[in-house]
């Protein structure tokens, strides 16, 4: 997540530079073909060119709209996930205050925090992985690589905050953060057993588990569900004959200021062609908020703000540091 009040300059240029290479390109060749080869059929009216302007305006803000839904539903729900870790935590902590054997019960409790934390990292890990859909250009790998370098790695903390055998027992489980969340009912399951916590207190204790397996569904169903990609594809299509057209519906009006004024075609065209694309690359690098790009989720930092929480209640000695904002980046 981008923190800066406004984005640099550079972060535009590099956004930017493709397509103001491209409206160049079209300007100058619509000025050529019709000034050097006297093609002057290539002005066309301005009328249908303002028609597809105009649609493809509704398209590109319908596509930005659904952009930014999942990019804020993806914030909300890793919000929830920091709600309920914490109420897990006060809860688990407040639950067995009581137990008659106080040292194995604040044992547990770290154990089971502890989990937690391991749960958090194995889904902000599973966040991570890479889909078919994603960016995979050069230009956002680079991004990747020099933005994550920052980032601690999620295995090394899983393996930090897991027992050693039960970290052996599910290395090989396809959902790791599932399993953890079942182990944790096991787990509670054992305390109510062992008298440490009544039956009101595991229901309770349970139904916070049952939420947070609520959170990373709906995590995981925005990470696995691409945004349509009819509407993605179209979307580049309706930019790309627009922007071709643009300069060509743009003669009739130069040309009646005099061919010394034909040149101003190219700035104009640049400058509408720009805001149309930008339009559209907003809400191209919107439409998935879990894959490390600099506008995405922050996912490394909630995680890490939820881990300090947590070791705050058990007043743990091991307390990380928050992160900071990396190149006015938040991760």
């Amino acid at each position: 997540m981008y923190v800066n009040r406004y984005l640099s300059p550079l972060i535009v240029y590099y956004y930017s530079w493709r397509m103001v290479l491209f409206s160049i390109f079209t300007g100058s060749v619509a000025i050529f073909v019709y000034s050097y080869l006297d093609w002057t059929w290539v002005a066309i009216p301005w009328l249908p060119v303002s028609l597809v302007g105009t649609a493809t305006a509704f398209f590109v803000g319908f596509k930005n709209n659904q952009s930014y839904d999942r990019s804020w539903e993806a914030r909300k729900i890793w919000g929830a996930i920091t709600n309920h870790s914490r109420s897990f935590g006060a809860a688990l902590r407040a639950y067995t205050a009581s137990a008659p054997e106080s040292i194995e019960a604040s044992n547990d409790v770290k154990i089971i925090i502890y989990r937690h934390i391991a749960w958090l990292y194995a889904l902000k890990n599973a966040m991570a992985q890479r889909t078919a859909w994603e960016h995979k250009d050069r230009a956002s790998k680079r991004q990747r690589d020099a933005l994550h370098k920052s980032q601690p790695a999620s295995d090394a903390e899983i393996g930090r905050h897991l027992p050693e055998h039960e970290l052996d027992s599910l290395k090989d489980r396809k959902n790791l953060s599932t399993q953890l969340l079942d182990r944790q009912s096991q787990h509670l399951a054992k305390l109510r057993k062992d008298g440490r916590i009544d039956a009101f207190q595991h229901v309770a204790l349970q139904n916070l588990i049952s939420s947070l397996y609520d959170e990373q569904g709906k995590s995981e169903r925005i990470k696995n569900t691409p945004f349509p990609r009819q509407y993605a594809t179209t979307s580049n299509l309706f930019i790309f004959v627009f922007m071709t057209l643009l300069p060509f519906g743009l003669l009739p009006q130069f040309v009646e200021l005099g061919e010394k004024y034909m040149f101003l075609l190219i700035p104009f065209n640049l400058i509408v062609s720009w805001v149309f694309m930008f339009m559209e690359y907003v809400g191209d690098i919107s439409e998935n908020p879990f894959e490390g790009l600099l506008n995405d989720v922050p996912v490394g930092t909630i995680v890490r703000n939820i881990e300090i929480d947590l070791k705050d209640m058990l007043e743990d000695d091991e307390r990380p540091e928050k992160l900071q904002p990396y190149l006015g980046v938040l991760f």
